[in-house]
């Protein structure tokens, strides 16, 4: 099946491999929500505060998730495009292998440190007992939450998206299912919660895993997983900028949670839950896609077709473009409906509405970002996409965040990313013409061999 990833035509093949991928981060999105729905219903301000508080170690989790989504399954697509299949099968092996003993490390340096990393974060009072519960039932399951989200990328990359889909429509599936069971009939509030997102992650990991034994394209075998140091530096110069954006926006959280208190406090705080969740649910028209269109863009790299390359980056970018910007539209103009959705306080819907305003207005912009952010990823330029997110996040974002609420208050709070988004992405937009130009002289250079 992954042949035709290098001879179909190019829009329907973004449609099989993006919409599945779409779909399933669109469920996942949607069980997030449920977890707040059901928080915010029946546990409250504290509870929300709690997962805001939180939020940059998920953040760190994703992080490493995306690294081997990104420098594992782009490494072993591109394998794939050079007709090579030991060296993808090496790839999944060693990308097995380092979740396994990242993803236990992570655990228990959390756990050991919980405490002070919770003091750290800022959480006080009630969030503070309501993030450690919440940690402490969801913390020792890390390997299996990067695990899920890794894994399905490898099954989309061997070309299978609509399996790698309904995995993911499964665990999502039960996580709201168990939230609803332990949160609203059984009355186990985060703990409840944590526990749902736990079992929800384990039980499509081990398919997961199953199945790609079994796999007759690119096989998970024994004796791959090792730590193969030249396979995972391989990786590392892949998707360490995918590990690195986490990791500066969980800093970047940090920052304004901490704006958010002194300009705003618990309300503040409460409120910006719901704004992440609403941003990220945005995010899911684009990161559905850069997903989607990620084999097509390893496999064709790979395989030296550096015109379907530049096709599919073009066509996929005006995709995300449009569908950004019509959530957009749809979630501000009816924001106070959002607010009140999640909570029954009319002073946090007040003030969450007016956030989701201000922060939300310019993300079609994140979207032109982060479609360029990712196709370096794709196809294994791993610097340029250090160098956009150096721009995006150093030089932008953690800047304005102290700067424009000296002059705007809690305003400048919610305005400095997307501000910092929108000057990120002309800059985006300005390297991708130097890229057009390696492209096609890499194309002339091929075709004269």
């Amino acid at each position: 099946m992954h042949k035709e990833l290098g001879t179909k035509k190019i829009f329907p093949l973004l449609i099989k491999f993006s919409i599945p991928s779409t779909i399933a981060i669109l469920i996942t999105m949607i069980y997030n929500i449920t977890d707040r729905y059901f928080i915010g219903q029946y546990v409250g301000r504290d509870g929300l505060g709690a997962l805001a508080i939180i939020f940059p170690i998920t953040i760190l989790i994703t992080g490493l998730s995306l690294m081997f989504t990104m420098g594992g399954a782009s490494a072993s697509g591109i394998k794939l495009g050079e007709k090579d299949r030991d060296g993808a099968e090496q790839v999944l092996g060693t990308s097995v292998f380092w979740i396994i003993l990242m993803g236990g490390l992570m655990s228990l340096l959390i756990l050991i440190f919980m405490t002070p990393i919770l003091k750290i974060l800022g959480a006080t009072g009630g969030n503070f007992n309501e993030a450690y519960t919440y940690n402490r039932y969801l913390i020792p399951f890390i390997i299996f939450q990067v695990a899920f989200i890794a894994l399905n990328a490898f099954i989309r990359v061997e070309g299978n998206p609509m399996l790698s889909m309904k995995i993911n429509l499964f665990g999502a599936g039960l996580n709201i299912l168990l939230d609803y069971i332990f949160i609203a009939h059984m009355d186990m509030g985060v703990k409840g919660a944590a526990i749902g997102t736990a079992v929800a992650s384990v039980i499509p990991t081990i398919y997961q895993m199953i199945y790609l034994i079994k796999s007759k394209i690119m096989s998970l075998k024994l004796k791959n997983i090792k730590p193969n140091i030249v396979v995972m530096k391989r990786i590392l110069e892949i998707g360490l900028g995918a590990f690195y954006n986490q990791l500066l926006n969980g800093i970047t959280v940090y920052i304004m949670n901490i704006k958010l208190n002194t300009f705003g406090g618990d309300l503040a705080i409460a409120a910006v839950g719901i704004v992440m969740t609403m941003r990220n649910f945005i995010n899911i028209s684009f990161i559905g896609f850069n997903q989607g269109r990620q084999p097509i863009l390893s496999f064709n790299y790979g395989a030296k077709n550096y015109d379907r390359v530049k096709e599919t980056y073009l066509l996929s970018t005006k995709i995300v473009f449009i569908i950004s910007s019509v959530l957009v539209i749809s979630i501000v103009g009816g924001a106070r409906f959002v607010a009140g959705f999640f909570v029954n306080d009319t002073e946090l819907i007040a003030l969450t509405s007016k956030a989701l305003r201000l922060n939300l207005f310019l993300m079609v912009s994140t979207a032109v970002y982060f479609s360029t952010f990712n196709y370096y990823q794709a196809v294994g330029k791993g610097k340029k996409n250090k160098n956009l997110l150096i721009v995006r996040v150093l030089f932008l974002t953690i800047p304005l965040l102290y700067i424009l609420p000296i002059f705007m208050g809690l305003n400048g709070v919610w305005l400095a990313v997307p501000i910092a988004d929108t000057i990120a992405a002309i800059f985006a937009i300005y390297s991708m013409k130097g890229e057009f130009k390696e492209l096609k002289a890499s194309h002339q250079v091929s075709t004269q061999i």
